[in-house]
């Protein structure tokens, strides 16, 4: 009992203070167990393993449970090219420069692995807190993850039976396997009925959904697996909609108890480094940090992906996952990584979770886009002005493209999707591929030199970046939103604001032709 109260207490003052300064969460709950480490108040190393693994367990269930693989959409091939090469080239990347670092073959393969994937917990997280999951990169990510924590545990089922030779390696993979199938016949059957049948309460969900977490935990123990590994499968098969919802509203209030847990225990159990110890956790983090987004971004744009969709994807995924502790508790428990070892993968994967939000950001984004080879990748020729520019081609987009052509407007769109712009391009439309947003891409479509422009992007900030570029100019920029606080920010911008995208498109045909045709008609009659 004292060990949980010594760890609630230093998860409390962790979110405390993380409040007060206005910082995030985690890097300070992670202080806080250091801490209790260096203060000598913290649990034996037994204790703290067995509530690292209880609060991970969790928290990988609740991230799990956004892994459905209907939010991947269109993006389902991407991410499984995408999360295939990652995990591949992290796996060869990290046990090659383990090794130059100097540690042993057999380390080196438990560093590569627990390199391979990104951080679900971290990445899904961050997607929620910024509102991100739909964008064509959150779609793509999500859809990385769920490949990349699925091949991740199978190694992690295999890895768990190598003691007992190849018939044990041969035995975890299986039982992995069955799990996985199982966890995808609940998503798929009994969940929906159960959940979505049977009217239960909330008190009645939140049981049923700790059941089904429990049964999978309980099954990976009985099988002989990390019970992590139940935990995920778990997760996943409660993923499906509208199951996901009504089990997220209930578990929430739960993954911050459990968040704070987990980070605490892990700071506790981090253990000082030498100065050579250091210098490897450096090389590894900067690996990580470094090769990810123009690894993720290369093979991005090899598939016909947007430039921003892969860097800001790459930047997302560039971190070790949870499962890298996982992977090396194995090795520790089964003797084949030593303390120090344990530690450095520890540190990596704590340093490289906490650098992602101050990575993955729109700044950096856009300085990676300005880097890339080939500039903006435009194609066609743009006119010179009068033309009508809509920024982003969906289902508004498109409607209004027929409207404006019956009109006599030229019409010109800019759209990141090769598929959208392949499609408009077949029907005789004028497209260039490029990002709406991007300064470049403005300059050379003529943005300031438009009659108007009408901008379907899905982010306010994209927005803001068009009105800001044709201000002076005093282009009319008519923008679909999503909420009405949106519109008002956007209204004192300058900007003609109309909401939901069947509305909006009516919206945009009234506005343009009382704008531009009664324009005319004052024009025809001063002339007349």
């Amino acid at each position: 009992m004292t060990a949980i109260l010594t760890i609630l207490l230093a998860a409390t003052v962790g979110m405390t203070l993380a409040k007060w300064l206005r910082l995030p969460v985690v890097p300070l709950l992670v202080v806080a167990g250091v801490g209790l480490s260096l203060t000598g108040l913290s649990p034996d190393a037994e204790f703290l393993n067995d509530a690292l693994i209880l609060g991970l367990a969790f928290l990988v269930f609740v991230a799990g449970t956004e892994l459905n693989p209907a939010r991947a959409g269109r993006q389902r091939r991407p991410a499984m090219i995408v999360g295939t090469v990652q995990f591949l080239a992290m796996a060869g990347l990290g046990a090659m420069a383990a090794v130059w670092l100097g540690l042993s073959w057999q380390a080196a393969l438990y560093v590569g692995l627990a390199m391979t994937a990104s951080s679900t917990l971290v990445v899904v997280t961050i997607l929620r807190q910024r509102q991100q999951f739909f964008e064509p990169f959150g779609r793509l990510v999500l859809g990385v993850l769920l490949l990349q924590d699925l091949l991740v545990i199978i190694a992690i089922g295999g890895l768990s039976g190598l003691d007992d030779g190849a018939a044990g390696v041969l035995y975890g993979l299986g039982a992995t396997v069955v799990l996985i199938i199982l966890a995808w016949s609940v998503s798929k059957w009994v969940a929906p009925w159960a959940i979505g049948r049977l009217n239960l309460d909330e008190e009645s969900l939140l049981l049923t959904a700790l059941a089904i977490l429990f049964a999978f935990i309980g099954l990976s123990f009985w099988m002989g697996l990390p019970l992590v590994v139940g935990a995920l499968l778990a997760g996943i098969a409660l993923s499906g909609f509208p199951v996901q919802g009504l089990v997220r509203g209930q578990v929430s209030s739960l993954a911050d108890f459990f968040l704070a847990v987990f980070f605490v225990t892990l700071g506790a159990l981090l253990v000082w480094p030498s100065v050579r110890e250091l210098a490897v956790a450096a090389g590894l983090t900067v690996l990580v940090l470094v090769v990810t987004p123009p690894l993720v971004a290369w093979t991005s744009r090899r598939i016909g992906l947007s430039s921003r969709v892969g860097v800001e994807s790459g930047l997302f995924l560039a971190q070790c996952s949870e499962f890298s502790l996982v992977v090396a508790l194995l090795g520790l428990s089964q003797g084949h990584l030593t303390s120090e070892v344990f530690n450095l993968i520890a540190i990596v994967t704590v340093v490289t979770m906490i650098l992602t939000p101050f990575v993955a950001t729109d700044r950096h984004a856009w300085f990676l886009m300005r880097l890339r080879p080939g500039g903006a990748g435009l194609g066609g020729e743009a006119p010179n002005e009068g033309h009508v520019l809509m920024l982003g081609c969906g289902r508004l987009g498109e409607r209004l493209i027929t409207e404006l052509g019956e009109r006599g407007e030229r019409v010109l769109v800019v759209d990141d999707d090769q598929a959208v712009v392949d499609r408009l391009r077949a029907a005789g439309v004028r497209v260039v591929r490029g990002d709406g947003a991007d300064m470049e891409v403005l300059e050379a479509v003529g943005a300031r030199s438009a009659k108007a422009i009408i901008s379907t992007m899905r982010r306010i900030e994209d927005h803001e970046r068009v009105l800001h570029h044709v201000w002076e100019a005093g282009v009319p920029v008519l923008t679909r939103l999503f909420s009405p606080a949106d519109a008002e920010r956007l209204a004192v911008l300058g900007a003609v604001p109309v909401i939901e995208a069947d509305v909006a498109a009516d919206q945009a045909v009234a506005w343009f032709d009382e704008r531009f045709r009664s324009r005319a008609e004052r024009a025809a009659a001063s002339s007349g």
